[in-house]
């Protein structure tokens, strides 16, 4: 019995001393990566920077080769999806024509983990965050102008200030550009109805579909719907039993869900496989982030936009609208997944503006493609970068 009780401490010695040694060599692999990371370019730029964005302390990262080259600022998705844990990696890419900032915008990755205020975000309040941003970069940067590269949300969020401030910026480069929720939903539907035409079974379901049924709902049905969503459970039952048009309004959402599930199922786009998509190791760059330390990348794991990014304002996205936005004055380049825009809605927007110079684009792929087939964008966003030149 002591012969097999030594073995087997032996035994989780050993195991123990593999594993600890493992771990000190991944941390001095991380360390040596990461300390690489760091290094600033000869007569260029790479640091971080915590500023105060209208009560809250934001972080910028600034990387660049040359502090000669204009400055591009990178407006994340979401909003409330920052992706600076890994997107560094990309964002190095373009650095040869650009000195290139990442923000982490409100309550969200560096800026939550620093300073994480849940404040109540309004459309005014995330245009007040990027004029004091804007401005504080081209101060920080000595420039007259920036170019705003805009991923998801973040095509609203420039063209939105572009539009306002066009003496502010130098160019708009968007990837998976957004132009109206309302407008993206109905042609959805429209994208059913198209491909359902020869299955009776699924086009009676594409017809029965109504993207905007919480849209279109009354006054009264809105403020019935919100009292039951705050209600306990057990209140719920008894509301819908006194409430018949909140039942019946109830019923239809549920009626709706099922429909949207099976269309979705059998003829919407699978889901993107961001690992197979993407052309950069994308654990890697988690790995070895010079703007993270692992604690902070453990921190970020409990990160939940639905909890952590307070928006509550029921009209946010229609106030960055763009259906009825048309003239620019900075030229414009869109760069889009082709599985990402059902029914050609960013096509047929950037078709209808007019600006002082525009292009538009299809990749293979769907809504993050654009960002992670990351060779293409920087190709994409070095021809931009000539051709302005010589504008």
């Amino acid at each position: 019995m002591k012969k097999i009780l030594d073995t087997a401490l032996k035994i989780l010695k050993w195991t123990g001393i593999v594993i600890g040694s493992l771990i000190v060599i991944l941390l001095i692999v991380r360390f040596t990566g990461t300390a690489i990371n760091r290094i600033t370019p000869d007569g260029g730029i790479n640091e971080e920077v915590y500023i105060d964005v209208n009560g809250q302390k934001q972080w910028l990262g600034i990387y660049g080769e040359d502090k000669n080259n204009p400055v591009m600022l990178y407006l994340h998705g979401g909003p409330g999806n920052s992706t600076s844990y890994a997107d560094w990696a990309i964002m190095r890419k373009l650095a040869k024509d650009y000195t290139v900032v990442s923000w982490d915008q409100r309550d969200c990755g560096k800026t939550w983990l620093k300073d994480p205020k849940g404040t109540p975000v309004t459309s005014e309040l995330m245009r007040k965050d990027l004029k004091v941003v804007v401005d504080y970069l081209l101060e920080h940067l000595n420039k007259e102008k920036l170019t705003f590269l805009g991923m998801s949300w973040g095509t609203y969020y420039d063209c939105d200030f572009a539009l306002a401030y066009p003496e502010k910026t130098e160019c708009i480069i968007n990837l998976s550009q957004c132009v109206d929720e309302k407008v993206s939903a109905l042609a959805v539907r429209e994208y059913y109805l198209e491909k359902t035409k020869n299955d009776p079974e699924y086009h009676a379901l594409a017809e029965k579909y109504e993207p905007l049924i919480f849209d279109n709902m009354t006054d009264k049905q809105k403020q019935d719907f919100e009292s039951w969503q705050n209600a306990a459970p057990e209140q719920r039952k008894k509301m819908e039993e006194s409430n018949s048009e909140l039942k019946s309004f109830l019923e239809r959402t549920k009626e709706q869900t099922l429909i949207v599930t099976r269309l979705s199922e059998k003829y919407m786009f699978p889901e993107e496989d961001v690992f197979a998509e993407s052309d950069i190791n994308l654990a890697g760059a988690v790995f070895f982030n010079p703007y993270y330390s692992i604690g902070e990348l453990i921190g970020i794991l409990n990160y939940d936009a639905d909890k952590d990014f307070n928006m509550k304002q029921k009209n946010f996205f229609d106030e960055f609208s763009l259906k009825d936005k048309k003239t620019y004055s900075v030229p414009i380049y869109v760069m889009q997944g082709d599985k990402d825009d059902i029914g050609g809605v960013a096509e047929k927007y950037i078709g209808s503006i007019t600006a002082p110079d525009k292009d538009f684009r299809y990749i293979s792929g769907g809504h993050m493609s654009t960002i992670l087939q990351s060779e293409k964008l920087s190709e994409f966003v070095h021809n931009i970068s000539e051709k302005l030149k010589r504008l």
